[in-house]
C-alpha cells in the first residue's frame, strides 16, 4: 500500500512539474530571459526581472532649443544613445554642439560659433526590478567635455590703475572645458516607443583651459550656469523585455 501510495504521489509530481515547465530552473542564464514574466514579487533566486541587455534608445534634449526660439541666444543641440542593462544601469554618449550670441544688459555681446561636446555618464535607476518598468525616477552622473573659441565684443573694463578703460573686443578666446554632471530625473512613457523625461543636474566645471580672461560664460554642452535643466524626448529603438 504504501509502494502504491509513494508511486501515485510521484507520478502526481512529475505532471504536476511538467504542467508548470515555465517555472524558473536554476541557470542565472535563463532567469533573466524569462524573469519578465515573473509576478510582482520576486523569487529570491531571481536577481534581475529583465535580461542583461534590455534594449537601446536615442534622444534628445528638447528644452534648450526651444528656449532658443523664444528667449534664449544660446542653446545645445545633442543627441544621445542610452542602453539598458538589467533595467537598472543606463550607460550613455551623447554628442552635439553648442552655440552662444548674446547681448548682455551692459551691451557686451559673448560668441561661441558651433563648437562640439561629448560626455560619457550612466543612469542609475531604482525601480529596477518594478514589474511595470515604463516609468522610473533615476540617478545620474556624467562626465562632458568641450573645445570652443570665444569672441568677446564691446567689453569695458578697469583695471588696478588705470580709469575705465574700452570699448574694446578679445577674439579667439581658447576654451578646453572639462566637468562633471550629477542629478537625477524622471522617465516616463508616452506611448509606443516614445518617453518623455525631465532632469536636473548640477555641473561643476573641473577644467577650463587657459582662462587669461576670465572664465567662459557659455560652455558647449554644460551651459552658462552650475544648474541645468533638460526636457527630453526617448525613442525605442530597439527593447528585449
Amino acid at each position: 500500500m504504501n509502494r502504491i501510495l509513494i508511486l501515485l504521489l510521484s507520478i502526481n509530481f512529475a505532471l504536476t512539474a511538467f504542467a508548470q515547465g515555465r517555472s524558473i530552473p536554476t541557470t542565472s542564464k535563463v532567469q533573466e530571459v524569462q524573469a519578465a514574466e515573473l509576478p510582482e514579487i520576486l523569487p529570491d533566486s531571481v536577481k534581475y526581472r529583465f535580461p542583461l541587455f534590455n534594449g537601446l534608445s536615442v534622444s534628445t534634449n528638447l528644452f534648450d532649443p526651444v528656449m532658443n526660439l523664444f528667449k534664449w541666444d544660446r542653446a545645445n543641440y545633442e543627441a544621445t544613445v542610452t542602453a539598458d542593462i538589467h533595467h537598472r544601469f543606463f550607460p550613455q554618449f551623447t554628442m552635439g554642439m553648442g552655440v552662444c550670441d548674446e547681448v548682455s544688459d551692459d551691451g557686451v555681446k559673448y560668441s561661441i560659433k558651433a563648437a562640439p561636446f561629448f560626455k560619457v555618464g550612466m543612469l542609475y535607476n531604482f525601480k529596477y526590478n518594478d514589474y511595470r518598468p515604463d516609468n522610473f525616477y533615476y540617478l545620474l552622473f556624467r562626465y562632458g567635455f568641450s573645445k570652443s573659441t570665444a569672441d568677446i565684443e564691446n567689453m569695458h573694463y578697469t583695471d588696478g590703475y588705470w580709469p575705465e578703460y574700452g570699448p574694446t573686443s578679445v577674439t579667439g578666446l581658447d576654451f578646453a572645458c572639462h566637468w562633471i554632471e550629477i542629478g537625477g530625473g524622471i522617465k516616463v512613457k508616452i506611448a509606443g516607443p516614445i518617453s518623455l523625461g525631465w532632469e536636473l543636474s548640477f555641473r561643476p566645471l573641473l577644467s577650463k583651459g587657459d582662462a587669461k580672461y576670465g572664465d567662459p560664460y557659455f560652455v558647449p554642452g554644460k551651459g552658462a550656469s552650475k544648474l541645468a535643466f533638460e526636457f527630453n524626448l526617448y525613442y525605442e529603438i530597439f527593447k528585449k523585455r
